[in-house]
């Protein structure tokens, strides 16, 4: 008999986690429809991603001998992973270079709120936008534009390495 409720219990774990990947009728078909699990992409797909969701995606460009490995939310946020040949879709999370898109209401507004809790200053950079390191992940750097509904966080594993990004202009929109 235990084994039999061990199947049940194995069988409705396996139904949540379908329904948490790829949705299960609480949100509408739009949401859905967006959803990405992470996959490779081209700079065209990146585009076109970008029309389809109405808000653009960050990128630091084209990067020689890296792949691009996009994973898109429900609610509309874009992560975008630089992978080098030899890693798998999915590989060594917080190993490679990865620049997320994500929607936040005032996102320079969230930025400073964020920099007051935490006691640090964010830096000014071009376009009037804002950049914060993450005080608690020495890779990320969050960054915003005024009047923007979008925050982009840049995240590189080689210390100064997002922020150089940043200030360099090299983090902008696909499209």
């Amino acid at each position: 008999m235990r084994l039999w409720g061990a199947i049940a219990s194995a069988g409705l774990l396996v139904t949540a986690l379908l329904l948490a990947l790829f949705g299960g009728g609480g949100g509408g078909e739009d949401d859905a429809a967006l959803t990405r699990a992470p996959h490779l992409v081209s700079v065209s797909e990146l585009a076109e991603t970008e029309e389809d969701l109405g808000h653009p995606i960050y990128w630091a460009g084209a990067q020689p001998d890296r792949r691009l490995e996009l994973s898109v939310e429900s609610e509309g946020s874009v992560f975008l992973r630089y992978l080098p040949p030899r890693a798998a879709v999915g590989d060594q999370p917080g190993a490679f270079l990865t620049v997320g898109s994500y929607p936040v209401a005032d996102a320079q507004a969230a930025i400073l709120r964020s920099a007051r809790s935490a006691d640090a200053s964010p830096e000014r950079i071009a376009d009037g936008g804002i950049a914060l390191a993450n005080p608690s992940s020495q890779g990320s750097v969050y960054l915003a534009y005024p009047g923007s509904d979008l925050q982009i966080e840049v995240y590189d594993p080689r210390p100064g390495k997002a922020m150089e990004l940043i200030e360099t202009g090299t983090i902008e929109p696909v499209g």
